[in-house]
């Protein structure tokens, strides 16, 4: 009886290592390596400006408040709960980009430098940087 309960953990273990490979992939740059535009950030706060500020004053996403409990995780967490909560009254309904955009204002905001490659707009590419709140 043993031995099934450990093939059957063995086999939740397993699937759960192949997942996480499948998934993504560990964040290869930081928030402080220039992954967004100055002209990617100016949309994201249009953006934000006519679809977000109904509900959501910019201090929410600023400073410490926003950067410590996302400190050293995916900046694609951020994009999780954008894209999929966001806005609160239709979820999801922005395109793709827009919330990239959003996001690369929200980086703006907390002064992360900016690059010469735009934030790609999907989950993948968010998976690849982490967050890396200035010490």
């Amino acid at each position: 009886m043993i031995r099934p309960i450990l093939f059957v953990s063995g086999t939740i273990l397993a699937a759960t290592l192949g997942a996480a490979v499948v998934s993504g992939q560990a964040p290869t740059k930081t928030t402080n390596s220039g992954v967004y535009t100055a002209a990617q950030a100016e949309r994201g706060k249009k953006i934000f400006e006519g679809k977000c500020t109904a509900c959501h004053d910019t201090e929410r996403f600023t400073g410490d408040v926003f950067l410590d409990p996302w400190d050293g995780k995916p900046l694609k967490d951020v994009w999780d709960v954008a894209s999929g909560t966001m806005p609160e009254d239709n979820p999801g309904s922005l395109q793709q980009q827009e919330y990239g955009d959003i996001i690369a204002f929200f980086l703006s905001l907390n002064q992360f430098p900016t690059g010469d490659t735009e934030l790609k707009g999907e989950g993948a590419a968010m998976a690849t940087i982490k967050i890396e709140k200035k010490k």
